[in-house]
């Protein structure tokens, strides 16, 4: 089942980045998609950063698939259980760094890179992920959401 979802994730992702490449104009519209699209990557690092679950949870769709460098593809569910693993036992903090946004409609894709920092709660020696990464967003009800997004080392 995981190898099925990976795959649609990665024909998913591949056809939306077929559909939004052919669009070269730019209109007001999209550009205000991409200033909301920035603002919900922003909340999202404010909330990561401050170890906020509920909050983090609220950037992807009910439908997320994050695949993850060297990991199988994951669902919401999983991501819950494994952030807030990581929320148990570390100090985290993630820095972003967008690329590029684009949008289509009610779709829209980002490519950029982040860091995260992650330092034990119980002492030792921090230790820093930096990836690429590529998100597929879908606005629903209004509001900008990853669906699916993928990372692998720089």
């Amino acid at each position: 089942m995981r190898i099925t979802k990976l795959t649609s994730a990665i024909l998913f992702c591949l056809s939306f980045l077929i559909l939004v490449s052919a669009s070269q104009n730019k209109g007001g519209d999209e550009l205000n998609e991409e200033k909301a699209i920035q603002a919900s990557i922003s909340q999202f690092v404010t909330a990561y950063n401050a170890g906020d679950l509920e909050a983090v949870l609220a950037y992807y769709t009910e439908d997320l698939i994050k695949t993850r460098q060297g990991g199988p593809a994951e669902t919401k569910a999983e991501t819950a259980k494994r952030v807030a693993g990581v929320f148990e036992r570390f100090r985290s903090r993630v820095d972003v760094i967008n690329d590029e946004i684009r949008v289509s409609g009610e779709m829209a894709y980002t490519r950029g890179s982040f860091r995260v920092t992650l330092t034990p709660k119980d002492g030792g020696e921090s230790q820093v992920v930096e990836r690429r990464y590529l998100e597929i967003w879908r606005k629903e009800n209004g509001r900008w959401r990853v669906a699916r997004t993928m990372d692998n080392a720089q």
